[in-house]
């Protein structure tokens, strides 16, 4: 599965958006893209999720090893735009409260952009 990536360079974002099924052949592509991204020090990773329709276990286990390799290395990742069947399970797994979840892109730069004006 490619994953397109979009560059946001002014500070140092990346959007990937991730398409349709996030299964095993999606979660390995994923967590081959999270290691890739190491290499660019984006500080911020947002992971798009407005066309993902179906997240099992492993696009989920994904998921949470991107956050855990984000947050090591001092990097923040976040969802946005997450379909209500998508949305209903990361609350059933009640990953809800582990990851940061917008409901689009503009209200992650919004609220990433308030934090850094009051910094």
């Amino acid at each position: 599965m490619v994953i397109p990536m979009t560059t946001v360079d002014i500070n140092k974002h990346i959007i990937l958006n991730a398409h349709h099924h996030l299964d095993l052949a999606a979660a390995n592509s994923l967590k081959q893209k999270f290691t890739a991204l190491l290499a660019e020090k984006y500080n911020l990773w947002i992971i798009d999720m407005t066309n993902v329709e179906f997240v099992d276990s492993c696009g989920l286990s994904a998921l949470v090893v991107g956050l855990k390799t984000a947050r090591e290395h001092n990097y923040r990742l976040v969802l946005c735009n997450l379909q209500p069947t998508v949305r209903l399970t990361f609350e059933i797994t009640q990953l809800d409260r582990v990851f940061e979840i917008f409901d689009s892109i503009d209200a992650v730069f919004t609220f990433y952009d308030s934090k850094l004006a009051v910094a």
